[in-house]
Parts: C-alpha cells; sequence; structure tokens
C-alpha cells in the first residue's frame, strides 16, 4: 500500500513538472526574424489631450496641422494614443468637415430653429440693429462667427448673403479638407483609448451599429468588434486571464490591455494583444520581448519626436526594414 502512494505521488508531482516546462516553452517562432532582430522592446504609445472648448479644439486643429505636415516632409514616425471624444468629431469631420459647434451657423439663416438662435445668441454675443430682420440678423450673426474664426475682417451692420456665408464656410471646409489629405500620407499608428470599458454609452455612435454583445463579459460589445487599433483601459482580472486564456478575442489586429496581471504581449490568431501595467512578464515569440509605455504629450512636443519602432510594424515588418534602410 505504501508502494502504491509512494508511486502515485511521484506520478503526480512529474506530471506537475512536465506542465511547468511546457509554460516555460510556450514561446513561437516569430515570422518576422529576417526583418526586425531579436531583442528588448519598448514602444512608446504619445498620449494627446483633445480640448473641450471650441476655441481651444480650432487651437488643436492649427497645430494637427503643423505636426501632419512635419511628419510628411521629415518622414517622421509616432504611435499616437487619442481619446474617444477626439474620434467622435473626426467621424464628424469625415461626414461634412464641420464640427459640431458649428453646425447651426452652417445652417440657413431662415431655417434656424429656436434653439439654434439661443445657440448663436449665446456665441456671437455682440450688438447688431434690431431693425435688419430676423432672418438677416442672424445671418450677419453667422457670417461674423465665421470671419472671426477665419481670422477676416469683420462689419456686422453689413448685410451679407447666404452666398456670402456659403463662401466663408467652404474656406473652412477646404482647410479642413487639406489637413486630412495630408493626414492620410502620413505614417501614423493612431491607437483609439478607451478610458471606461464596462460602460454602455447611449449618445455612443456604437449603438447605431450591428454589434453582436458577447455574454463571456462586462466589457462594452463595441470593444471586442471594434478594428481600429484599441486602448482599453483598466481591464478586469477576470477578463484579462480570459484574454490570455483565448476566451475573449478581438476584431482589432492591434490591442493594448491595461491592467493589475501581465506585462508583455501574446499573439491569438495574428493578432497582436499586448498587456501593460501588470506584475508578470509575458511574451510570445522567442527572443522578442516587447514593452508598452505610455507618455503625456502635446501636438508640439511632437514635433520632436521620431521613432524608430511602431507598434504595428510586426504586423508590416516590411515597412520597418524599409524605414531603416533609408
Amino acid at each position: 500500500m505504501y508502494k502504491y502512494i509512494l508511486l502515485l505521488v511521484l506520478t503526480i508531482a512529474t506530471t506537475s513538472c512536465t506542465g511547468m516546462a511546457k509554460i516555460k516553452n510556450r514561446h513561437h517562432r516569430a515570422p518576422f526574424e529576417k526583418q526586425i532582430e531579436k531583442g528588448e522592446y519598448t514602444i512608446t504609445l504619445y498620449e494627446i489631450n483633445y480640448p473641450e472648448k471650441y476655441e481651444e479644439k480650432l487651437e488643436f486643429y492649427r497645430n494637427f496641422d503643423i505636426l501632419m505636415k512635419k511628419l510628411l516632409v521629415y518622414d517622421s514616425t509616432v504611435n499616437i494614443l487619442y481619446p474617444e471624444r477626439l474620434r467622435a468629431d473626426i467621424l464628424e469631420l469625415e461626414n461634412n468637415l464641420l464640427l459640431p459647434e458649428e453646425d447651426y451657423f452652417a445652417k440657413s439663416s431662415s431655417e434656424l430653429s429656436q434653439v439654434g438662435r439661443d445657440i448663436i445668441d449665446k456665441k456671437v454675443d455682440i450688438e447688431i440693429s434690431n431693425d435688419l430682420g430676423r432672418t438677416q440678423y442672424y445671418l450677419n450673426k453667422q457670417v461674423y462667427f465665421w470671419q472671426i474664426v477665419l481670422n477676416k475682417e469683420t462689419n456686422i451692420q453689413k448685410n451679407y448673403s447666404e452666398l456670402d456665408k456659403e463662401r466663408l464656410v467652404l474656406e473652412m471646409k477646404t482647410l479642413r479638407k487639406k489637413i486630412f489629405e495630408i493626414s492620410n500620407q502620413v505614417d501614423l499608428t493612431s491607437i483609439l483609448k478607451i478610458e471606461k470599458p464596462y460602460s454602455v454609452d447611449t449618445d455612443n455612435y456604437w449603438q447605431e451599429k450591428d454589434v453582436y454583445i458577447d455574454r463571456k463579459s462586462e466589457l462594452a460589445p463595441e470593444i471586442l468588434k471594434s478594428t481600429n487599433y484599441i486602448f482599453v483601459n483598466n481591464v478586469k482580472k477576470i477578463d484579462v486571464e480570459k484574454i490570455m486564456g483565448e476566451q475573449l478575442k478581438f476584431d482589432s489586429k492591434i490591442v493594448i490591455i491595461q491592467n493589475n496581471l501581465y506585462d508583455g504581449y501574446t499573439v491569438v490568431d495574428g493578432k497582436y494583444v499586448f498587456f501593460t501595467g501588470g506584475k508578470y512578464n509575458t511574451d510570445y515569440y522567442e527572443g522578442y520581448h516587447i514593452k508598452i509605455k505610455v507618455k503625456d504629450v502635446t501636438l508640439e512636443e511632437l514635433l520632436d519626436i521620431d521613432d524608430d519602432l511602431l507598434i504595428s510594424d510586426f504586423l508590416n515588418p516590411n515597412l520597418y526594414k524599409e524605414r531603416q534602410g533609408k
């Protein structure tokens, strides 16, 4: 009986050791060994703040234009981490090249609702003769608004036409269009930061999409189905373990998980999941130790940054190799 128990104990011990060995040898051979050398890499994500006030947004886009031109001229590369509010405004700009705050200033003055007139009065608080009539009164305020935004001379008492306003709106749209045209030529890797991954925002643009809700997790469904590169903030331990166990999968090819458990990365179905903030190191490819670092910067500070390695280079190693040869 004693020999039987001893044999059972030894069998369990041997099995446990074998299991540990398997965990230690989970590394895979990287498909990009010829393009990216083995070693330790720290990828810095530069987090930019997006203002809430309209006037500060205008300054933001002026600086963004300067940044895009610099990146294009000097062929610079950078990893940018941006907030959801910027994403929402970008979607508006892609639709009609106007910010949400500008909508009522582009509408026909004769078709303005009371809400629209109230917004214009609050934004453009200047003295105008009421003798102009209501339609002309608000048209003049709309024109004045665009003249100020575009740094043009103003004459509030002149009787402007809708055509005058349309010319100003078109000028603004042309400037915005040029920014997008330049940014599309820049080697820019942008990552969307999800601050509250467990909250469901009824105003979120994802609510209008046909998104399957995965009941395995309390994570907002749009996170799992997003195709943008995403940074998910404060992910719960239970979900981190499900991600590591491949019970939770993402549609995005690059996901960064901020958590308290792991630090490193894994690869699932050819898609990269990076972990940052945890105490246990994890690597997927043999000889490649990759860490994520987040740094707050202004757009002005980004002018002096040129990253050697983009987070997307592991998906497109040939582009990385080409840059190294320049």
